[in-house]
């Protein structure tokens, strides 16, 4: 399909799928997803209101794209906060490694400006930006999706749809930045229109699977284990749970 009609499509599907959560309620449930669809959404609008070739579509980019990038860390951590809801130490500790990730990932942004020859456009510093928190981000989601593949955890439905079509529309999203600077033009045009591709499937997916009915239904991630061992894998995560929260609360107290 033409790129162009791709763009339309993406707009369309945007604005439709935050109407939908708008109407029903869950945008004060997932509330970065929806501000972050929200900036996707002002980015892909203005595209078509800017000429292209201007230096003012050209800083407005940058700028937006900065912003989108820093909001996929927040979805993440939203990501994590629903997914381990009742694993409060679990969450604790894996979020702050998030944070912690992102801090160095930042700190190792810059190290290029260093070491490699200086970028001359305000795109390629987005890049030695972007690439970094990319590639941080891209681990964790890749880590959480494991962690529901292997353990029975039930979460709600909306969740399981938020999550699968957050990973694939995020893995999609980073193989794009990553490999942007390393392909001809002709393969970028190629990589643009697959990108665009996905993210329109993943805008319809949640279009669809998304509304408020799922969030009254559970689903069980995980590999199909007997009763026993599943058992066995719940209780494992209560106790690494149950000694995350006693050493913050030694932590604090300590404190």
């Amino acid at each position: 399909m033409d790129q162009r009609a791709l763009a339309v499509l993406q707009l369309v599907a945007l604005f439709a799928l935050c109407l939908k959560l708008w109407h029903s309620g869950l945008r004060k449930i997932y509330v970065f997803f929806f501000l972050y669809l929200v900036l996707e959404f002002a980015q892909a609008l203005l595209s078509f209101l800017v000429p292209f070739n201007t230096m003012f579509y050209r800083d407005f980019y940058v700028a937006s794209q900065s912003v989108i990038v820093c909001s996929y860390a927040f979805v993440i951590l939203e990501l994590y906060s629903i997914v381990l809801k009742d694993l409060e130490g679990i969450a604790n500790i894996a979020k702050r490694y998030i944070k912690i990730t992102l801090a160095f990932a930042i700190c190792l942004s810059l190290l290029p400006l260093k070491i490699e020859k200086t970028p001359t456009t305000l795109t390629g510093y987005l890049f030695i930006f972007e690439r970094p928190l990319m590639s941080s981000l891209f681990l964790f989601i890749l880590l959480l999706a494991a962690f529901l593949v292997y353990y029975p955890i039930p979460i709600g439905r909306n969740v399981t749809i938020y999550l699968i079509g957050y990973a694939v529309y995020f893995v999609a999203e980073a193989a794009s930045i990553l490999f942007w600077n390393n392909l001809g033009h002709i393969s970028n045009r190629w990589l643009s229109s697959a990108t665009m591709s996905i993210s329109v499937a993943c805008l319809i997916f949640w279009i669809l699977g998304l509304n408020r009915r799922g969030e009254q239904k559970v689903v069980v991630t995980g590999y199909h284990w007997g009763p026993a061992q599943e058992q066995k894998l719940l209780a494992q995560l209560a106790a690494i749970n149950a000694s995350l929260l006693r050493s913050a609360k030694k932590i604090d107290t300590d404190q």
